[in-house]
This record gives structure tokens, C-alpha cells and sequence, in this order.
């Protein structure tokens, strides 16, 4: 009698976080530099990451994220939002799940530019800035801020087609911002002009040119 054959089983794999993993691969895929799947896409990835960031990452690591049986830390979600250029709150937990890949990439640019600006005029007015975690986001705060002794939660939002799209989620202070070339204007968004404004699909439209918006000339003084 021949002796029993011994069967290796594999281990069952958990997918923890498919979502994230679908949005990881669009951002992959509309962003243009990253290589096609089972194409060196997942060592680009862990090479980008050395390369920027110092951050050193196994290959199997970075298959587990784009398989969904691993979700990266915050902080490592940070590195890959801005490796493959989209809004992070849209990589980590899809917020504005209605955005395209693409133009969440675009609209990514632009939110976090005009977050680093609103940090960047605080600290040079005297106050002091540091930018929310995940969760915080998570409830429309993209900045805390101490100006002149006094504390701040800040979401900030960019004009498109003169309307600010405020998230109808936020718990903070919102400031809107306006390019217009290389001059920038910076408003405060009062909640009666949210009253005011359109709820389209989650979020308020308020026009850049409603009543009751506070232009901010300075941080260097409290709001209000």
C-alpha cells in the first residue's frame, strides 16, 4: 500500500480593505507613472517609497495593500497620496467617492496646496499650525491652528467656477480660498452663509460672492 500523500494546504487570504485597494490601483492607474500590474507596479511602488520618502517596505507588503488584505498606517498612506498626487482623504477613507481618479488627482493638488498655504501664512503670522490625522478628517478638519492664544480646527476649501464646496460633515471653521494668478484671497465662511448656500449631494455650494464671507488680510490677530 502506497503511503498517503500529504496535501500542503495554502492559507485562506482576508481581504480587510477591498476599497481601499480599488482606489489604490485607479490612483495608480490614472496618475500615468506608476507600471501596469504584474508589470513592476508593485516594486516601483516600494522603490518610490525609498527613494522619496527613506521608507522601506517589503514587495510583499506593497501586494498585500493593492490585494486589500492590508491597509497601511496613516502616515505611509501620507507617502502614497503624495507619491501618486491625490487627495489623501480620497486615497485613505474615499471621501468624495464621485470624483473620477483623475480629477481626484487634480482636485488633491489643489486642497492640499491650498492647506499648506493657509498653514504656511499662520506660521508666518506668529500663530501655529499642525494638520489633522485621519479621523479628523474624516469630519471635514484639515488644520489646527493657535492664533494669538486662541485654538482653531480649519477645513479648507478651494473655489471652483466662483462656488466654495463646503462638506456638509465639517466640524470645523471653514476658509475658503481664491487664485486668482499668483494672488491669493482667503475668506471665512460663516455657518449662516452655509445655511445659505445649495446641498448638492453631501456637500454645500456657497458662491464666492455670497453675503456674510470675512476676507482674512492677516493671522496675525483672532478670527471673528
Amino acid at each position: 500500500m502506497s503511503p498517503a500523500r500529504k496535501i500542503a494546504l495554502t492559507p485562506e487570504r482576508i481581504i480587510r480593505d477591498p476599497e481601499f485597494a480599488k482606489r489604490l490601483d485607479s490612483a495608480c492607474t490614472a496618475g500615468g507613472q506608476c507600471p501596469p500590474l504584474h508589470k513592476g507596479r508593485l516594486t516601483w511602488v516600494q522603490n518610490e517609497l525609498k527613494r522619496r520618502f527613506k521608507e522601506e517596505v517589503s514587495v510583499e507588503t506593497v501586494r498585500k495593500w493593492f490585494a486589500g488584505e492590508a491597509k497601511p498606517r496613516q502616515d505611509k498612506v501620507a507617502m502614497l497620496a503624495e507619491l501618486l498626487q491625490v487627495d489623501m482623504s480620497w486615497l485613505s477613507l474615499g471621501v468624495d467617492k464621485g470624483l473620477a481618479p483623475r480629477e481626484a488627482i487634480i482636485k488633491g493638488r489643489e486642497i492640499r496646496g491650498a492647506v499648506n498655504l493657509v498653514a504656511g501664512l499662520i506660521e508666518m503670522d506668529g500663530g501655529h499650525a499642525a494638520f489633522a490625522s485621519e479621523v479628523e478628517q474624516k469630519r471635514g478638519v484639515d488644520l489646527h491652528a493657535i492664533i494669538k492664544g486662541a485654538k482653531y480646527d480649519f477645513a479648507v476649501v478651494v473655489a471652483e467656477d466662483g462656488v466654495f464646496r463646503v462638506p456638509v460633515s465639517s466640524e470645523a471653521v471653514v476658509l475658503g480660498t481664491v487664485k486668482r494668478g499668483f494672488t491669493f484671497e482667503i475668506y471665512e465662511i460663516p455657518e449662516s452663509a452655509i445655511e445659505r448656500g445649495s446641498n448638492r449631494g453631501g456637500m454645500v455650494e456657497v458662491k464666492t460672492s455670497a453675503k456674510g464671507l470675512r476676507r482674512i488680510q492677516t493671522f496675525a490677530q483672532r478670527l471673528g
